[in-house]
């Protein structure tokens, strides 16, 4: 991981400034954006009912609640633009369902009134909020906050397909089925474990396709070895994972004399031919988002937030901080129409690196094809009696000192697959497949479809789309799971005991206790 390559410097944002928490005014008012979602959601399924795919409705759908996903302050402008949106577009989808489709039903929501103030949307928010606190048991509330966390996983990760020039229009149903069916009646806990383990596997397997389109569009990826030095010049930082985004940064800067770098788990791209074709695409800048503060107050020039992936940023970047998204935070450029004008022009202004430094490089990036068949072999032919797979090794020097040990006293006649760099032995397979959660679940599904022995999943980390990978592998009975302290940001401790309740999924302990239940020692 990136992070791992400076295992020193534990600087973390949400520790030094408190600023990964969401206030109760947000929290107020993504409360009323939902009933604003489950409302157009109605429409969206009785339009599909006839045959009718509205695409501005979709739209607004599928980035409203993938703005949902960044975890930051929403603005009185911000919930102002979702807001005007959703009071424009709707009317124009229920004149189309009244005039094509005959149809007069309305969802029975009780929405705010469009005339009220933003302190008026806050309290309605919060009185929405209370009464699921009073409805609704604490258990079938954790399992409605799973679902609602997979609903924006599959809303990006189908946003992401359609980039690639592909059809989603299956997974865009089941969002406008999965939102109807939270509108009609509250569920029992059975039907909502149901209900997200069904959901669960569809934004798996939708996750399979997206790393399908990308070797498509980009190559068969592979192993690469990727700078992390800077050169002399104009420069620009690319933050996140959405990669079809990159590829048009480069395009619009490839002729002016601009270096590029990648930051987080947008090095990814690296790993790709297609990428490397790029001359303007240097490399890596920084130790990651949990860094970020050090890491963009140094970068010397624009950074670009591709879709999907904002999070909290200082005021002190403003002016220097854009992204392309649907909705943004406090001190980001929002870039219209795709026109990188105001950033070439930002680039131009910047001072960029005076001379530049040489830094470690590190390497990213996995062979699916190679990886799946090496696993193949290893199972026809070794004689294993299960499978340890470890997604991540870990970024402090306690979670490293856990997978040491624990890949130390594991058994030899356990197959350890490890997602990670590591050493490896004969009973260990290390595939780097780091930052890249798409290339992580397309291998776990491969190898859940050639192995037939019991599976252990050990995920420490999490990540807003990882939870369908959990969930999904939970649901194949052949599957243990054990989970590590999570980001609470994306996943909170009531949803972590939740977990742990209804999808028999374990916590990591100790090396010895947790390989003692691996291998069913009482």
């Amino acid at each position: 991981m990136v992070n791992e390559k400076h295992e020193d410097y534990q600087y973390n944002r949400c520790i030094s400034r408190g600023i990964c928490s969401i206030n109760p005014a947000t929290a107020s008012l993504q409360e009323v954006i939902l009933l604003y979602l489950k409302y157009a959601s109605f429409y969206g399924l009785k339009l599909e009912e006839c045959g009718i795919k509205d695409k501005r409705l979709k739209n607004f759908i599928l980035n409203t609640i993938a703005v949902l996903s960044s975890n930051y302050e929403i603005s009185e402008a911000n919930f102002g633009m979702i807001n005007s949106t959703f009071q424009t577009e709707l009317p124009k989808s229920i004149k189309y369902y009244n005039e094509a489709c005959g149809g007069t039903e309305k969802p029975d929501i009780n929405l705010p009134s469009e005339q009220t103030e933003l302190n008026e949307y806050i309290r309605f928010g919060e009185k929405e909020f209370n009464k699921k606190l009073q409805n609704i048991e604490n258990d079938e509330r954790n399992l409605y906050r799973i679902l609602f966390i997979l609903i924006k996983s599959i809303c990006i990760n189908i946003l992401v397909y359609e980039s690639y020039e592909h059809s989603a229009d299956e997974e865009i149903l089941s969002v406008y089925k999965v939102l109807n069916l939270i509108n009609t009646q509250e569920k029992s806990k059975d039907e909502l474990k149901k209900l997200i383990l069904d959901f669960a596997e569809k934004d798996s397997n939708l996750m399979t396709k997206i790393s399908i389109a990308r070797e498509e569009r980009y190559g068969e990826q592979d192993e690469h070895t990727v700078s992390f030095s800077t050169t002399k010049g104009k420069a620009v930082l690319v933050v996140g994972s959405n990669i079809r985004e990159l590829e048009q940064i480069l395009d619009v800067f490839k002729d002016k004399n601009t270096d590029i770098y990648t930051h987080d788990n947008m090095i990814i791209a690296h790993s790709f031919p297609k990428f490397r074709e790029y001359k303007n695409l240097k490399g890596q800048f920084g130790q990651g988002m949990e860094n970020c503060l050090l890491d963009f107050s140094t970068f010397p020039g624009p950074i670009i937030f591709t879709r999907y992936s904002l999070f909290n940023v200082e005021n002190l970047y403003r002016g220097r901080l854009f992204t392309t998204d649907f909705s943004y935070s406090k001190g980001v450029i929002k870039i219209e129409n795709n026109d990188f004008t105001e950033v070439i022009k930002t680039t131009e202004e910047s001072k960029g690196f005076k001379t530049g430094k040489v830094c470690e490089p590190e390497t990213v990036g996995f062979s699916f094809g190679k990886a799946a068949e090496k696993i193949k072999n290893s199972l026809e032919y070794g004689s294993y009696t299960q499978v340890v797979i470890i997604a991540s090794e870990g970024y402090t020097n306690e979670e490293k000192e856990y997978f040491s040990t624990l890949l130390k006293h594991l058994p030899e006649n356990i197959l350890v697959i490890s997602l990670n760099c590591c050493k490896p032995k004969s009973n260990v397979i290390c595939i780097n497949a780091s930052n890249d959660i798409y290339g992580t679940n397309r291998l776990i599904n491969e190898i859940f479809k050639i192995c037939r022995k019991k599976i252990t999943l050990i995920y420490p980390h999490s990540d807003r789309h990882i939870l369908s990978v959990i969930i999904n592998s939970a649901g194949h009975e052949q599957c243990e799971v054990f989970l590590g302290n999570w980001n609470r940001t994306v996943i909170n401790p009531n949803i972590t005991d939740c977990l742990k309740a209804d999808f028999s999924v374990s916590g990591i302990t100790t090396p010895k206790n947790d390989i003692n239940k691996i291998l069913n020692v009482k």
